[in-house]
């Protein structure tokens, strides 16, 4: 099904399309909500909602002043402060500055306070109300004064506390306010105080019940909040229609553009499969948590960002703030929506959050546990036990030394035992499979858990003897087969030696005899290799260590390799130090290594380039090694390489046996040396290691580097 703004720019122009409807919809719809019930109005300002709040608030300053008025009349004098502020509130409330015109009467009919000009009266006023308000006087009224539960009248009510630690209680709805230790409510039907209050009132609460009768003097005249609002609400009046028709509009454009944005959300073009961007990767529950962040960051900074707007535009500082704010919002919102229609698509809404993946942690921990209830149920029982035994002798004080010494006790012998366990465990494993661990006394899983040890290092014991016996076996078989092949081969070369010395004219005949020679000899030399790395493996060779010139040996081979190096193209590079370098080597064996170093290199290196021997003196041993340039493809482990019969040549087209290297590093173990291949792409690189000589009497010779 082909889906629209599925491309990166559509996507991108829908989303910022959406962002601004999102924002111009929320604007005009948050006005004509607040004008809602002017937008109903026919244009009489007086009958609008807007003016109802605005005699609301003349109506708390006219209930202040005769709270302060009362309050002189009940102490005889006010405050500095008090009065100044009585003063400051009647000059706001006089005629002459406001159109607001108000009439106080005690319930007696003693009026209290009023600003209506003389010889006017209420009947004059436009949008009057009237509402009763008592004012109530007490020893001290705290600020810590709070509503709560009464059970015994089943109703909730304010709580007025006295000097002495008692209260009077009232309903919270009549409550309006309280004012230096004068707390005065409202009572919207009259009806005074409830009989809950008035039981709990007692001589030192003194009540004043009086009635407002407020309203506006139409047409206005003074410059107060009535005409800047009466401003407003003719602007209003004239733009609202268009207002609330834009918010309609932009509502049902922003919801189509996100519906269109849910809808192509996780898809692109010309693909079926749902793509999940980095904010579809984040956790539903942290995503949500750091969109929460943001805004609450975007709420604190607010005042410094409308500060640095108002040092730029003053005039512009609402405008440029709402609207950061606006689309801000709008942003986030289409983004959450956008992310949550990508997750619900891809079915991962829950799953891909922290508490799913905690609950699933949860749950496997318990699986596990209650799978594995058989190994974990004995220590768990045991620490109930030690807890209902702390329990139990907690209370007789005398018993607990007693109780947490022999627990104690017994941990250290459980301590004791498994430290037996782990000392034969490693002699086990160190090279004594027959050494048995004694179980006597032990607890019984660690007695079992030792018995098993002990059967594994008999099994162990009886694997080894029974590897040494095949190895033994192996190698006699070798051995014994090649004495068997000896004789006839032999044979062979001694006949083929008499066929060379007769006189043969037909040069097929002389050439068939060649080859019967050179393989031949090939056979003696593969026969004498096997049987040597056999004896080289199992360390049936003798050695007799002696102090051995290692340069000068190494000199010897290569001049007895110069003519074969020639013949192969092959230039070699010997780097060595300018003294001879001795080692503790068998003679015989250490020309072996060297031979089938040098030969390896004959048959296997690259004509054409050169052979790098170095020979170098590096903590306490002689090091030489040995690289070149391989002919073939060395695909195939260094390990693998250094194997009985494993050759670098994969097709067998050279003389090699595939024995060269094996023999060398089994002769050089023996010596008590180190042999070591590297392989890097075609450069192959062995590395022999012998302990060097050294005179009792010799100095130590400075290091030289590293090869």
């Amino acid at each position: 099904m082909k889906r629209a703004f599925t491309s990166p720019g559509g996507r991108a122009g829908l989303f910022l399309a959406g962002v601004i409807l999102c924002a111009v919809a929320f604007w005009t719809g948050l006005i004509t909500l607040s004008q809602w019930d002017n937008l109903w109005v026919s244009g009489s300002y007086t009958d609008s909602y807007s003016i109802s709040r605005v005699v609301q608030f003349y109506d708390y300053y006219a209930g202040e002043i005769v709270g302060l008025l009362l309050q002189e009349k009940w102490d005889g004098k006010l405050s500095y402060t008090d009065r100044k502020r009585l003063e400051n509130l009647k000059s706001m409330l006089a005629p002459e500055n406001t159109n607001y015109r108000v009439e106080i009467h005690a319930q007696d009919g003693t009026p209290l306070y009023t600003n209506l000009p003389e010889g006017t009266s209420m009947d004059s006023v436009s949008a009057v109300a009237l509402w009763e308000q008592t004012l109530t006087r007490g020893e001290e009224l705290h600020e810590s004064d709070y509503t709560v539960y009464d059970e015994s009248s089943d109703r909730s009510g304010l709580m007025i506390y006295l000097a002495d630690g008692t209260y009077v209680f009232s309903d919270p709805a009549d409550f309006v306010g309280q004012y230096n230790g004068y707390g005065y409510r409202g009572d919207g039907e009259g009806q005074g105080w409830s009989g809950g209050y008035r039981q709990a009132m007692d001589s030192r609460v003194e009540t004043v019940p009086f009635t407002i009768q407020s309203g506006v003097q139409w047409p206005l005249a003074a410059d107060d909040y009535f005409r800047s609002d009466f401003a407003n609400y003719q602007i209003f009046q004239t733009y609202l229609p268009a207002i609330s028709g834009t918010a309609v509009v932009t509502l049902l454009c922003a919801l189509w553009c996100l519906w269109a944005l849910c809808r192509s959300a996780g898809y692109r073009r010309g693909e079926e499969r749902i793509h999940l961007s980095f904010q579809d990767r984040i956790p539903l529950d942290l995503y949500l948590l750091l969109v929460g962040l943001l805004l609450s960051l975007l709420l604190s900074g607010g005042d410094s960002i409308t500060y640095s707007i108002n040092q730029a535009a003053p005039r512009l500082t609402p405008f440029v703030g709402l609207g950061i704010f606006t689309l801000t919002g709008s942003v986030l919102f289409l983004s959450v929506t956008q992310t949550l229609a990508v997750r619900w698509k891809a079915g991962h809404m829950f799953r891909n959050t922290l508490i799913w993946r905690l609950c699933r942690w949860l749950g496997r921990v318990i699986g596990e546990a209650a799978a594995n209830w058989s190994v974990t149920k004995r220590p768990v029982k045991t620490f109930l036990l030690y807890l209902l035994g702390t329990a139990i002798t907690t209370p007789t004080v005398v018993l607990v030394p007693i109780y947490q010494g022999y627990v104690l006790w017994r941990l250290c012998r459980w301590v004791r035992q498994w430290r037996a366990i782990r000392e034969g465990t490693e002699r086990i494993v160190g090279g004594e499979p027959d050494y048995k661990i004694d179980t006597d006394g032990m607890y019984r899983d660690l007695r079992e858990h030792a018995g098993q040890l002990n059967d594994l290092g008999a099994a162990i014991g009886s694997a080894v003897e029974e590897r040494l016996k095949s190895e033994r076996f192996k190698a006699e078989l070798i051995t014994n087969v090649s004495h068997d092949l000896k004789t006839p081969l032999t044979s062979i070369i001694n006949y083929v030696d008499l066929l060379k010395k007769v006189d043969i004219q037909d040069p097929k005949a002389r050439e068939y005899i060649a080859v019967l020679d050179r393989k031949s000899q090939r056979l003696k030399k593969l026969t004498e290799d096997l049987v040597e790395a056999s004896k080289a493996s199992t360390g049936s060779l003798t050695v007799v260590r002696e102090k051995m010139g290692f340069t000068q040996l190494l000199d010897q081979a290569l001049g007895e390799y110069q003519e074969k190096f020639e013949k192969s193209g092959l230039t070699p590079v010997l780097t060595t130090t300018d003294h001879e370098l001795y080692v503790e080597a068998d003679g015989r064996h250490l020309w072996r290594i060297i031979d089938n170093l040098l030969g390896n290199c004959v048959k296997y290196a690259l004509p054409g380039t050169r052979v790098y021997l170095d020979v170098r003196s590096w903590e306490g041993s002689v090091v030489l090694s040995v690289k070149n340039i391989s002919r073939d493809p060395l695909n195939i482990p260094a390990e693998q390489l250094m194997e009985r019969f494993v050759r670098g040549d994969v097709s067998r087209t050279t003389e090699g046996s595939g024995l060269g290297l094996s023999i060398a590093r089994s002769l050089t173990e023996l010596q008590g040396g180190a042999f070591r291949l590297d392989i890097d792409g075609d450069l192959f690189k062995a590395v022999v290691t012998f302990p060097e000589y050294r005179e009792p009497e010799a100095l130590e010779k400075p290091q030289t580097e590293q090869p």
